[in-house]
């Protein structure tokens, strides 16, 4: 009997050591995705569009034709949101971090104002990232040089339920409006909820 104790003993504890050491560090994996959208974003400001390009996956550089094709594509939306006065860095956020079979892929919400002549905008978008090596590598693209409804298009490997968003450019003025008729909204939800309970 004390045979059989230690060595279910034993098992359970193999079990658990084991089971604990194959668990990703997803704060590590989560760390990665944000240096390499902090590298998309360095390289953008900074007009380096060979890096730009290798940061992409191979698909999103197929659908435009090769590298010369996504990188004209890029310098050609991106001088709608180039600012007129120098701004702050960009606030980069995980949003949605999820993993299928060997892969790795997450949605990095990009926030950051820019100028044109006296108004200023706020841009709001997201990277679509992917690794193949546990997040110690990521492949990249901005969302607003695109739209979503190409993006299955031109990265087929994206995981159906990866809830991606259109990139939105509001003013102040624009996001306040929003953020109130939002709020009336949820007010609205909440008393048609509770005229129900009624």
């Amino acid at each position: 009997m004390k045979i059989l104790n230690f060595l279910v003993t034993g098992s359970l504890l193999l079990f658990a050591s084991t089971a604990g050491q194959a668990q990703p560090d997803t704060a590590k994996i989560s760390q990665r995705a944000l240096f390499f959208a902090d590298s998309l974003v360095k390289v953008d400001f900074y007009e380096n569009w060979g890096s730009y390009a290798d940061l992409a996956p191979a698909s999103v550089i197929k659908f435009y034709g090769g590298k010369n094709g996504y990188i004209e594509h890029i310098k050609t939306l991106r001088t709608r949101t180039t600012s007129d006065l120098a701004e702050d860095a960009p606030e980069l956020k995980v949003l949605n971090l999820m993993t299928q079979e060997d892969k790795w892929q997450c949605i990095v919400r990009v926030s950051r104002y820019f100028h044109k002549g006296e108004t200023a905008y706020h841009l709001v978008t997201s990277f679509v990232e992917q690794s193949k090596d546990e997040g110690e590598t990521w492949k990249l693209f901005d969302v607003s040089y695109n739209k979503v409804a190409n993006i299955y298009s031109m990265f087929p490997e994206i995981f159906g339920d990866m809830p991606i968003q259109e990139a939105t450019i509001m003013t102040k003025e624009q996001e306040v409006a929003a953020q109130q008729k939002a709020a009336a909204e949820a007010n609205a939800g909440k008393k048609a909820v509770a005229s129900k309970k009624k």
